[in-house]
């Protein structure tokens, strides 16, 4: 019976010493601050202007693009051009003037000075050896084979085709000799000095973008080249399938390296935004989810889920989760848990970043 008594109070005894000997262990467990701080380095976050860029991709235009056709059935006689040269306005391209034509527009300049010779002779007479009949006459002569010689010249010059401003000509489609019907083909012409840059902005610069913003322009055939040019139109409607609305850009083509039909990746300047940014270093990614630590006014971490803007060089910009003033940390994150004591040790960044494109 004293054995069993005995057994039963160091049994007691054992079971408060455990009990006494764990509560501070479990304290320990819920009081981070006890163990000891995690050194890291730290900046504040800030509100810097960061410019807005939208990024595209844009067909070039020529400034000017005519089909050259032709308006009558009509043999080429002549032909001026072969095709990828530039021209200027006027400069004649194709004939298709003939003998008969010319001929028909020699005989309507003599009946035009013929008639034109008898009106003054009669005018200069006097009213009386020629009468007001006559004189009417004469005029009405005068003045019809004046109309017959404008038909024959707009004749001939629908028989010449011109350029109708400088460019560049594509390839002849014709021939000397082939016969034209209207509507047949010649060649095509391109102003190409400017030339229209035609792009889609996301309907959420629609607010943003003016008429004048600087765009810049790369394309694969000059590579490492870039293209400048500026915002001239923007369109008047958001297409309810893409979301999206058209710009036109002109693009400064003096050398005439760059041509119609061209694809190029652009960037259009719209201003700047006022927006949280941190360093790069102290975002942390895990699983698609992004998040920062923060030290609070007592020295301990918060792990802060955050919502990333646009990437910078050496910096984020943070859309939500943070805000102004409030110290991220940079370096030593990795080592962290939530809840733990840090000790803050001098950053060698700064609490600025250069966002500057």
């Amino acid at each position: 019976m004293c054995v069993f008594r005995l057994a039963y109070a160091s049994s007691f005894f054992l079971a408060v010493f455990l009990a006494a000997c764990g509560e501070p262990a479990r304290e320990g467990a819920r009081a981070p601050s006890l163990s000891k701080p995690v050194l890291v380095e730290s900046v504040k976050a800030s509100i810097q202007s960061i410019p807005v860029i939208a990024e595209a991709v844009g067909t070039l235009r020529g400034n000017e693009s005519v089909t050259l056709m032709a308006k009558l059935t009509e043999q080429v006689s002549a032909t001026y051009f072969e095709g990828g040269e530039l021209v200027q306005e006027g400069d004649v391209l194709v004939e298709l003037i003939d003998v008969e034509q010319l001929a028909l527009l020699r005989e309507a300049e003599a009946r035009l000075r013929e008639t034109r010779l008898q009106l003054d002779r009669l005018t200069s007479l006097g009213a009386e050896i020629a009468t007001a009949s006559e004189i009417d006459i004469a005029k009405t002569r005068a003045d019809a084979n004046e109309a017959l010689l404008e038909a024959l010249r707009s004749r001939i010059t629908d028989r010449t085709i011109r350029a109708p401003f400088d460019g560049i000509i594509g390839f002849r489609q014709v021939s000397v000799g082939a016969l034209l019907t209207p509507g047949t083909v010649i060649a095509e012409l391109d102003d190409i000095d400017p030339l229209k840059l035609d792009f889609t902005l996301p309907e959420a610069y629609l607010s943003r973008i003016e008429q004048g913003d600087a765009v810049d322009a790369e394309t694969v055939a000059w590579e490492g080249e870039r293209f400048s040019g500026t915002v001239t139109r923007i369109g008047g409607r958001v297409d309810p399938v893409t979301r999206a609305f058209p710009v036109r850009a002109l693009i400064s083509n003096s050398d005439a390296r760059l041509r119609p039909g061209m694809l190029m990746t652009l960037r259009v300047s719209l201003g700047d935004t006022q927006s949280i940014v941190v360093p790069e270093s102290a975002l942390l990614q895990v699983g698609g989810q992004s998040s920062v630590y923060t030290i609070d006014l007592e020295g301990f971490a918060r792990r802060v889920p955050v919502e990333i803007g646009r990437r910078l060089p050496g910096a984020i910009e943070i859309v939500s989760g943070i805000a102004a003033g409030d110290r991220v940390v940079t370096t030593g994150q990795l080592t962290l848990r939530p809840g733990a004591r840090v000790e803050e040790a001098v950053s060698a960044q700064s609490s600025s970043v250069d966002v500057a494109d």
